[in-house]
């Protein structure tokens, strides 16, 4: 799969394709910026610009889009409201105990642990399930996804280093 999407995003500009990678659910930064570095040898530094911000993109859609998708299906689409309903109630399972210690902080530290199924999309349909506010979701999220992108970017440039 990963060597689809590196020979799908090839024909992109870099930065763009870096963007796109990061936006998508499957590989957000966490995979969009070894990619850059190592494969389109992007910069550091713009590997983790541009994959911060291609991370981002889907936030605002997601939060705002998904109850009214679920409303839509409900309406229309009966059959896709049970698989709607039981992504809520994963990203709420995931992030309610924690949300009730911490508070939108513990969207940072969720979003802020670069492994699987712990990214922007889980933190902002667990930000939807549990009601957050928007604004505090958004920076929670925002500055977990920036340390996560700081994180792998050290270990990007760690795994050169040690492997040379």
């Amino acid at each position: 799969m990963v060597e689809a999407l590196v020979q799908f995003f090839s024909s992109w500009p870099t930065p763009l394709a870096t963007a796109a990678l990061a936006a998508l659910p499957v590989t957000e930064l966490r995979l969009a910026i070894p990619i850059a570095m190592h494969v389109w040898s992007l910069a550091p530094f713009d590997a983790l610009l541009y994959a911060f911000l291609g991370n981002l993109l889907p936030i605002v859609p997601l939060y705002f889009g998904l109850m009214k998708l679920r409303d839509v299906c409900e309406k229309r689409l009966p059959r896709l409201v049970r698989p709607i309903d039981a992504m809520l109630g994963r990203g709420e399972r995931k992030l309610k105990s924690q949300y009730a210690r911490y508070g939108a902080f513990a969207l940072f530290l969720f979003t802020a642990i670069p492994l699987p199924l712990t990214g922007v999309w889980s933190a902002t349909v667990a930000a939807v399930a549990l009601k957050i506010p928007f604004k505090s979701a958004v920076l929670g999220i925002a500055f977990g996804a920036l340390a996560a992108g700081v994180i792998v970017t050290v270990l990007s440039i760690t795994a050169d280093v040690v492997l040379q």
